[in-house]
Formats: C-alpha cells, sequence, structure tokens
C-alpha cells in the first residue's frame, strides 16, 4: 500500500494551519526558503513503499533529464532494492527536468521531508544526471533537506556543469537572434552558469553526508569533462573522508558504461551504489571487491555486454508494465523555451 493518502491528510493539515498564518506546509522553519510550490502537487509526486524495515535506510531514487521516476526506476532500480529489504521512494519533478532545476528542487526538498518524518530514519539518496544536481542544490540551501541525508549516491551526475551544453547555450540564441531559445536546464547545466557556481560555492559536500559519486570516463557523451578534473567529482584531489569519487573504468578496465546505462542497469555501478547504502562512509572498491571474490567477478565481460542490473523476470515486467500506465499522468512536458539562465532565487544571491 502506498504512503500518498497519509501525505494527503497532513498536507491539507498543513495548508489550513498556513491560511490562519501558521509555518511552511511543507515542515521546514523559518529559517529555510519557503517552497513556492503548492503542497499538494509536491505530495502527489513522490511515489513510496511502505515504510517497514527499520534496520536499513529508506531510498529515494531521483531521476534524469528527459524522463520521469516511475519510468526510469520502477523496473530496475526499485525492485532491486525492495528484493534486498530496503523501503523505497520515487520523486518525479515536473516537465522531464527541462525547467527551472531551482523549483525542480523543492520536490526533493519535500521528498526528504515526508520520508524523514514517516520513517523516522535518515534518507540514502540515489540519483543520476540531473537527479544529482538538483538533490545538490536541496541540500546546499534546506537545511531540513540536509539533514534528512545519511548517504548520496551520484551517477553521471554533472556536479560542475557540463561542456556538451555549452555550445547549445552560446549558439542556439545567436543564431535565432532570440527568436527560439533552449529549456531552462540547459543554461544552468553551464560550467559558467550561476546556478553551477552557487552550487559549489564554499563547501561542495555539506552536512553530515557521505557522498559517492560515480562517473564513466570512455562512453559518457553527456557529461564531459573527464580530465584532467572530472567535472562530476566532488573535493577532487582534497582527500575529504566523506567523499569518493570513483571512475568506473578505473575498477573494470574497458567496460563500456554510457550516461544512460550508468543509472539504469549497470551492475557495477549498482553494486557500488548498493555498497554506499548499506555501510558507513561512501562507497568502497576495496570493500566490494571483496564481496565478490576477484576483480574478475565484479567486473565480468568489460566491454561491449557488462553484466547487468536487472531484477527477476516477473518484477521487471510488472515494473514496465506500471511504468507505461504512469505516463499519462505525466502529461507532455512544457518545454521551457528560454534565451538564457533563469534568475538565481533570493535565497541564492
Amino acid at each position: 500500500m502506498q504512503q500518498r493518502w497519509r501525505w494527503t491528510i497532513a498536507a491539507a493539515a498543513g495548508l489550513a494551519l498556513a491560511a490562519c498564518g501558521g509555518g511552511d506546509p511543507g515542515g521546514g522553519d523559518a529559517a529555510e526558503p519557503r517552497l513556492a510550490t503548492d503542497q499538494a502537487t509536491l505530495d502527489a509526486a513522490l511515489d513510496c513503499t511502505d515504510f517497514t524495515h527499520p534496520d536499513k535506510p529508506p531510498v529515494l531514487l531521483v531521476h534524469g533529464t528527459f524522463t520521469a521516476g516511475l519510468e526510469q526506476y520502477e523496473w530496475t532500480y526499485k525492485p532491486l532494492l525492495v528484493e534486498r529489504g530496503f523501503d523505497v521512494c520515487i520523486v518525479t519533478y515536473p516537465d522531464r527536468g527541462l525547467g527551472d532545476m531551482q523549483i525542480s528542487a523543492e520536490y526533493v526538498v519535500n521528498a526528504l521531508r515526508r520520508i524523514r518524518a514517516g520513517s523516522g530514519r535518515k534518507v540514502a539518496v540515489i540519483g543520476h544526471s540531473q537527479g544529482v544536481a538538483v538533490p545538490r542544490w536541496a541540500i546546499k540551501w534546506w537545511r531540513s533537506a540536509r539533514e534528512a541525508v545519511d548517504d548520496f549516491v551520484m551517477e553521471a551526475g554533472p556536479n560542475h556543469g557540463t561542456t556538451s551544453a555549452a555550445p547549445l547555450t552560446a549558439l542556439i540564441p545567436k543564431l535565432t537572434g532570440g527568436a527560439t531559445g533552449l529549456p531552462a536546464v540547459f543554461y544552468q547545466f553551464d560550467p559558467d552558469s550561476n546556478f553551477m557556481k552557487a552550487t559549489n560555492a564554499g563547501d561542495e559536500t555539506p552536512g553530515d553526508i557521505s557522498y559517492t559519486s560515480l562517473y564513466s570516463g570512455f562512453y559518457d557523451e553527456l557529461v564531459e569533462p573527464v580530465r584532467p578534473v572530472p567535472t562530476a567529482a566532488l573535493d577532487y584531489g582534497r582527500d575529504n573522508p566523506n567523499v569518493a569519487n570513483i571512475l568506473l573504468q578505473d575498477v573494470c578496465p574497458g567496460r563500456f558504461v554510457d550516461h544512460v546505462t550508468i543509472g539504469l542497469n549497470d551492475a557495477l555501478a549498482f553494486a557500488l551504489a548498493l555498497d554506499a547504502i548499506t555501510h558507513p562512509g561512501p562507497a568502497s572498491v576495496e570493500r566490494v571487491l571483496a564481496d565478490y571474490g576477484s576483480r574478475g567477478a565484479l567486473c565480468g565481460r568489460l566491454t561491449l555486454l557488462p553484466d547487468l542490473a536487472l531484477p527477476s523476470l516477473p518484477d521487471l515486467l510488472g515494473g514496465l508494465i506500471r511504468a507505461v500506465l504512469s505516463e499519462p499522468g505525466n502529461g507532455l512536458p512544457a518545454l521551457h523555451l528560454a534565451g538564457g539562465e533563469p534568475p538565481l532565487q533570493p535565497y541564492a544571491q
């Protein structure tokens, strides 16, 4: 049974309090930015299993650009984690991530508040691509989000932007004379965007959180560069004990992992993510190798057909059916076309 009915009641009570001059219906405090998105919309975007496994952290899965939460995870990570005894939540932010990531972050803030309150435990977050940038913004600016997270596993995260976005954001508005823009999020992916600068200003790893960044060195066509300094890395070269920056090809040389499969079904990425959320601190390559017994057993086939992390056939088919049935609810995305980056919210200026 899903948790949504409980949150609907809580949201109604919260909105009533707000109407009477009460606090943020999302459960924050006066020192935090208020959420601009209405509570019912935020709650409808969160889908959870029951919280019945107090021995493990609940897991929040955050999807990437061009997809939606159930579409990405209902047939991949969710059944794999449920099979291993985890409570799992999936959040979907609007319009397949084409809009302002500052607004998308509100959905993650609300999800973390709800999961922490509903489970009584800190949360392990696993995000892919934009599903890394959005939670980082939430953790940066909302104390309630920061305090709710224990582990954050980042798969192909554009933590310092990506140079693959820069040509588009520079050329398209100029070529069209400003008549045609790009989805707003494209500008925020630019390494020189105000969004990226604000995200990384000061402490790149705020809070009492273990950060694990997983990235691919040869085949990720979207999150670049990897060398000399990986854009996906946090506190690179600083020996931060709370951070593990792991190039997958350093673990399994020659392994084919592209931008999609790293957050969908790559077995090595899943093994490292699972290690991170089941042990104190970030993921440990040495610990995973010890669990598998050898590098060959961990890496499996090394080139074009790596081992995949997939659930059993009934779970796989059932998840795919549920993902397809959820599509009408997602609707057609607004494109959020703009000629430049959305302005920073006042709290981030």
